[in-house]
């Protein structure tokens, strides 16, 4: 819809309340303002929708394509949208059942989850074993469910515990794991 036919529209509209919007008058000016705001609310929103859609993304909506599906960002536009119609055409769901219990349970002797409407815990010690948090982030990646909240069973760790392991904070931020799980670590 151009800006014009919003003007008809709004004008159609105007006229039915009992306004008249004459050049030079306040009605009019609010008139136009009104339907420049529409179109470019409605602008936006194209961009928006262009943004969403595998073929038309550009810009940040190609890069969150690639970076969802792992392709190097280096590469040409072309080549991006090439590799991204293939990463979605790959069939999805070959996942057993079990399989992220299984890779939990394989971190250390003692680790188990359980799982409730969205609500993952995991009990286990990690004690001075901190190669189970790089572990741990890796299968969150490759298994967790969006929207999944997660953590352990402990009670957190104190500063000396963070003090003695091997991390900065940008070592933990490369984790990919949430407070909820540092902050209840055992």
């Amino acid at each position: 819809m151009t800006n014009n036919e919003i003007y008809k529209r709004l004008s159609a509209l105007f006229e039915k309340l009992g306004l008249t919007a004459e050049k030079g008058t306040r009605e009019k000016g609010e008139l136009t303002a009104y339907c420049t705001a529409i179109s470019t609310a409605q602008s936006d929103l194209d961009v928006g929708f262009n943004q969403i859609l595998a073929d038309t993304a550009s810009g940040l909506g190609l890069s969150l394509f690639c970076e969802l599906l792992g392709i190097d960002g280096s590469l040409s536009d072309d080549e991006k949208h090439r590799l991204i119609n293939e990463g979605l055409s790959q069939r999805y769901g070959d996942y057993v059942f079990g399989t992220m219990t299984d890779e939990i349970e394989g971190l250390a002797k003692g680790f188990s989850m359980t799982a409730d409407d969205f609500r993952l815990t995991i009990n286990g010690s990690i004690g001075k074993n901190t190669d189970i948090l790089a572990k741990l982030g890796k299968i969150f990646e490759k298994y967790l469910l969006p929207c999944t909240v997660v953590s352990f069973s402990g009670n957190g760790m104190d500063f000396d515990y963070w003090d003695s392991t091997p991390y900065l904070f940008e070592d933990y931020d490369n984790l990919n794991l949430s407070f909820d799980v540092f902050d209840t670590l055992e």
